[in-house]
C-alpha cells in the first residue's frame, strides 16, 4: 500500500487536474486560502485580521481580495462611521463555489482511499549526511 503522503499527492493531483478541465474559477494559491479563511471563520471579517491570519501583508490580502470580489465570491463593505475600515462579507456564489470544491475533494479522497500499487510506499528518508571536507 502507498504511504499516506503519496496517497494525499494523488489526490491533491486529481482534484487539480478536475479543477483545470473545468469551468470554475482559477485561484491561485493564496486566492483560495484566503477564501477558505472568509468561509471557515465566522464573519464579517477585517481585513488586517486576514492579513494577520495567513501572515501576508495587507496589500497582498487586497490584490486576493480585488480577484475574489471580482469573480462575486465575496463582497467588501465600508463601514458607515468610519469610511476607512472595510469588512468582507461571504457571498452565495462563494459558498457554492467552495462547497463543489469540497465535493470534488471527497469524492477524489474516496477514488485514491487505496491507492495503485504503481505508487511506491518508501520509507521517510533520513537526514542527509554531508561529507566531512
Amino acid at each position: 500500500m502507498a504511504s499516506q503522503a503519496m496517497a494525499s499527492l494523488e489526490m491533491m493531483r486529481r482534484v487539480s487536474a478536475d479543477v483545470v478541465q473545468g469551468a470554475t474559477a482559477d485561484l491561485t494559491a493564496r486566492q483560495f486560502a484566503l477564501l477558505l479563511s472568509i468561509f471557515m471563520q465566522p464573519g464579517p471579517h477585517a481585513v488586517r485580521d486576514l492579513s494577520r491570519a495567513l501572515g501576508l501583508p495587507k496589500p497582498a490580502v487586497t490584490r486576493a481580495l480585488d480577484v475574489l470580489e471580482r469573480q462575486g465570491f465575496v463582497r467588501r463593505k465600508k463601514d458607515r462611521s468610519d469610511k476607512r475600515d472595510v469588512s468582507v462579507h461571504r457571498t452565495v456564489k462563494g459558498a457554492v463555489f467552495l462547497y463543489d470544491y469540497g465535493e470534488r475533494v471527497a469524492l477524489r479522497a474516496e477514488e485514491t482511499r487505496t491507492c495503485p500499487t504503481w505508487i511506491p510506499a518508501s520509507p521517510r528518508p533520513g537526514p542527509i549526511s554531508q561529507p566531512r571536507i
